[in-house]
């Protein structure tokens, strides 16, 4: 105990205290790592939490667009006539936003020699027709006359495009919401956001962002569509169905006209006066009234100074009785 007194001359040390914040920067010194070992622990996991997460998201969104690609891959014309005598593809439009609601029926077959007949009804138009289009023959009937448009160009490529459109397909960013499946049959409810400039948005006028909610009717092994039923904040704005087999249909005017003999010769000149210039001879049942179809840039006239247009009230004058020659030039 001696040596720890003072010596003479010097001066003990005075007690100093307890050094809080001295004793707290070393305990934060002896801590501090740990604290960012375990804050870098925690961050990488999350930073891999959220890359399984979004990477499970992707394969997820993957595997519905495939899905939904192969839904398309299986629904077309050929594919559903395949091994069937006919189909019939109805489609109704309502809550239209220029229109009142309106059905289309299409009734298709092939021949023995793999010709397609096309019969497309409609219910509810302004001006409802009837139409028959059989191999390259395009009649049409409005209640009181029928027409024969004459297919010139790549007409028929496009008549074969338009039906062709006819059969569902998918826009291929739904989001599948539920599946449930039956013996043979899957009910598949989809969620489609409309996009800007899509059909939805013409026809409708639905904003960028509405929701459509798609319920499909699905045959398990083949994938065909057999109907659609969409809404919006459940109300109905469109349905579409596709029946097999069913009664074969061929309209009583096209009928009528297998039995017409006196015929007359409509010739029309394609491109007149142009590099691609085509003449096309069309035999037309005496009484039927020819047609053209519309195309962008061309004009027909009925004589070759291309003065007089072949208008639609001159299409309606002209006598269904009597040979007719048109002329379609493109324009300047």
């Amino acid at each position: 105990m001696e040596n720890n007194k003072p010596k003479t001359g010097e001066k003990g040390k005075r007690y100093q205290g307890y050094d809080v914040n001295k004793v707290m920067a070393q305990n934060s010194r002896q801590k501090k790592p740990w604290f960012w070992k375990v804050l870098g622990i925690s961050l990488l996991l999350t930073l891999l939490i959220i890359g399984i997460t979004a990477g499970i998201a992707m394969r997820r969104r993957k595997q519905q667009t495939n899905y939904l690609s192969k839904i398309n891959e299986s629904n077309s014309v050929d594919i559903l006539l395949d091994g069937h005598s006919n189909i019939t593809v109805s489609k109704t439009y309502k809550g239209l936003k220029d229109m009142d609601d309106y059905t289309t029926t299409r009734f298709l077959k092939k021949s023995e020699k793999g010709t397609l007949f096309s019969y497309l009804k409609t219910e509810g138009l302004e001006e409802d027709y009837k139409e028959v289009l059989s191999g390259e023959k395009l009649y049409r009937y409005d209640g009181n006359y029928t027409y024969y448009y004459g297919l010139v160009g790549d007409d028929y490529d496009h008549l074969r495009e338009d039906i062709e459109s006819e059969i569902l397909q998918l826009e291929g960013s739904e989001s599948v919401e539920e599946q449930t499946e039956s013996t043979d049959i899957m009910r598949v409810t989809l969620n489609y956001e409309v996009q800007a400039g899509d059909p939805y948005t013409k026809l409708y006028g639905f904003e960028t962002g509405t929701t459509i909610k798609k319920v499909l009717t699905i045959d398990i092994e083949n994938l065909i569509v057999t109907s659609d039923a969409e809404s919006v904040n459940d109300e109905e704005i469109y349905v579409y169905t596709v029946t097999f087999d069913g009664e074969n249909k061929n309209p009583k005017f096209f009928r009528s006209l297998k039995g017409a003999q006196d015929t007359r010769v409509c010739t029309v000149y394609y491109d007149f006066g142009g590099g691609d210039e085509k003449k096309y001879e069309f035999k037309v049942p005496v009484d039927v009234y020819f047609d053209l179809l519309s195309h962008d840039d061309y004009t027909t006239y009925m004589e070759e100074e291309c003065l007089i247009e072949f208008s639609k009230s001159q299409m309606q004058l002209q006598n269904p009785q009597t040979d007719l020659t048109l002329y379609m030039k493109k324009g300047e």
